[in-house]
């Protein structure tokens, strides 16, 4: 099982990191802007929601629903 961790950092600091990250893998400023961006929208973007969960009636008596 894996724990949930939760780390928080402030805008900024995960944005100059996604750009010192960036630059590892370019030298082009307008390909590193692009993969920047995209990582920062990537890891601010809304997860998705996962199953719905099952109701208990359903797990005991299905023909109740």
């Amino acid at each position: 099982m894996r724990a949930l961790v939760r780390k928080t950092a402030q805008l900024g600091e995960v944005v100059a990191a996604a750009f010192d990250k960036a630059a590892h893998y370019s030298r082009d400023p307008k390909q590193v802007s692009r993969l920047a961006t995209q990582a920062v929208a990537l890891i601010l973007r809304p997860r998705r929601p996962g199953p719905a969960p099952l109701r208990w009636p359903a797990l005991f008596a299905p023909d109740l629903l």
